[in-house]
C-alpha cells in the first residue's frame, strides 16, 4: 500500500526537473489569460520599484546640479582671510564635485568722484558660482579694465567701452555690465590678481545633504585656519525639496507593491478555485499538501522572476524618460538595483500567493470527486 502511494506521488510529482518544468509550462499555457494578468501586475510593480528607486538614488545629484543655479552653498572664511594657497588646497579636497570657487576682496574706492565698493575676484569663477548673473559684455578683463553692476552703471551713466577715473589716479575701461539681482549690482568688479588674501570665498559644489556636511567637515579638518560655513538658505531649501520628493516616491513605491500583491493574490485564488478538481484528484492519488504548495508556489516564483525581469527593462525606460523630462539627463542602468528588483518581485509575489496556495491544501478530495 505504501509503495503504491509512493508510486502515485512520483507519477504526479517526479524528481525529474524536466518533467516538472513541463508541467509548470503546461499550467501557464492552459491558464494563459490569468497568467498574463498576474505577469502584467508583477511587471508593473517591478517597473515602479526599479524606476522610482533609480530616480531616488540619482535625484540628489541631479537636484544638486539644479540648485547650483541659485549660487554658492559653502562660504570659506578665516581670521587672517583666505589666501590663494587656501583656495588651491580647497579645490584639491573638493575634487570633481567642484562647480566653482570665487574669492572676494572688498575695498572702498572713488569712481568718477563717487564713493563705490570694489569687489576684486576671479570673474570666471564668480560667474560659475552664480550662473544666474546676467552679463552684457566680456568678463575677461585686464589690469586696467573692470566690470560694473547695472545699478552703478545707471548711476554714473557708464556703458561698455566707457572710460572711468578710479581713485583720481588712473583710467579704467568698462568691459561688461552685470546684473546680479542683489546688492552687488552697485559694485565695481576687478581682477583679484595673483598673490592675494581674500576676505572670504564662495564655493559651489554639486553635493547636498550628508555629502555636503561631510565635505564641510573634511575642509575644516584639513584647513584648520579656515572656517567652512554652509549657506543655509540654499542648503535648507535643497534638503527640504529632496526630502519631500523622496517621501513621495517611497509612498508611490509602497502603493505599487501593495496593488501588485493584491492582484497576484486574487489571481492565485481564482486559479486555485478553477483547479479544485485537479487538486482533489492529485490528493486522491497520493499527493500530499506540501506537493500542492510546492507546485503553486513554483508558479508564483516563476511569475515573480519573469515579471521582475520585464519590470527592470520597463523601469529603466521609465526612469530615463522621467529624468530626461525633469533634469534633461539620462540614468545609467544599475545591475545591482536590477537584481534587488527581481528578488523583491519574487519575494512579494510568493508572499501574495501564500494564503491562496494554502487554501488549496484544504480541498477535500472525496467531496471534489463526488462533484460537491
Amino acid at each position: 500500500m505504501a509503495n503504491r502511494a509512493t508510486a502515485g506521488r512520483r507519477r504526479f510529482y517526479p524528481s525529474n526537473i524536466g518533467l516538472f518544468l513541463s508541467a509548470l509550462i503546461g499550467a501557464f499555457i492552459r491558464r494563459r489569460s490569468r497568467v498574463s494578468a498576474a505577469l502584467t501586475a508583477v511587471a508593473l510593480g517591478a517597473t515602479a520599484f526599479y524606476g522610482l528607486l533609480a530616480i531616488y538614488y540619482d535625484m540628489p545629484r541631479r537636484l544638486a546640479e539644479v540648485f547650483r543655479a541659485y549660487g554658492a552653498n559653502i562660504l570659506l572664511t578665516g581670521e587672517q582671510g583666505v589666501s590663494k594657497e587656501d583656495i588651491a588646497q580647497a579645490k584639491a579636497l573638493i575634487g570633481d564635485a567642484l562647480v566653482g570657487i570665487a574669492p572676494y576682496q572688498y575695498k572702498s574706492a572713488q569712481l568718477n568722484g563717487k564713493s563705490v565698493t570694489t569687489a576684486r575676484t576671479d570673474l570666471s569663477q564668480a560667474s560659475a558660482v552664480n550662473p544666474y548673473w546676467q552679463i552684457n559684455g566680456d568678463l575677461s578683463i585686464g589690469e586696467n579694465e573692470a566690470v560694473v553692476g547695472v545699478d552703478l552703471a545707471d548711476m554714473l551713466k557708464l556703458e561698455i567701452g566707457s572710460i572711468a577715473l578710479l581713485d583720481n589716479q588712473k583710467d579704467i575701461t568698462i568691459r561688461a555690465i552685470v546684473k546680479t539681482g542683489g546688492g552687488a549690482d552697485g559694485f565695481l568688479f576687478m581682477n583679484i590678481g595673483e598673490n592675494y588674501v581674500a576676505d572670504f570665498a564662495e564655493v559651489s559644489v554639486s553635493l547636498s545633504g550628508e555629502e555636503l556636511e561631510n565635505l564641510r567637515g573634511k575642509l575644516a579638518s584639513k584647513l584648520p585656519h579656515i572656517t567652512p560655513k554652509p549657506i543655509k538658505r540654499v542648503a535648507n531649501s535643497e534638503n527640504a525639496v529632496l526630502t519631500k520628493l523622496k517621501t513621495l516616491m517611497t509612498l508611490v513605491t509602497i502603493a505599487a507593491i501593495a496593488l501588485t500583491m493584491i492582484c497576484v493574490s486574487s489571481t492565485m485564488a481564482a486559479t486555485v478555485a478553477e483547479r479544485q478538481k485537479e487538486i482533489g484528484l492529485k490528493k486522491a492519488l497520493g499527493a500530499q499538501n506540501r506537493d500542492i504548495v510546492t507546485e503553486f508556489l513554483s508558479e508564483a516564483v516563476t511569475l515573480g522572476l519573469f515579471g521582475g525581469a520585464l519590470g527592470c527593462a520597463f523601469g529603466f525606460a521609465f526612469a530615463n524618460f522621467a529624468s530626461f523630462s525633469v533634469f534633461d539627463a539620462s540614468v545609467s542602468f544599475d545591475f545591482g538595483l536590477a537584481i534587488v528588483s527581481i528578488v523583491v518581485s519574487v519575494i512579494f509575489t510568493a508572499i501574495a500567493a501564500i494564503f491562496p496556495v494554502y487554501s488549496a491544501t484544504s480541498v477535500d478530495p472525496i467531496a471534489v470527486l463526488r462533484g460537491e
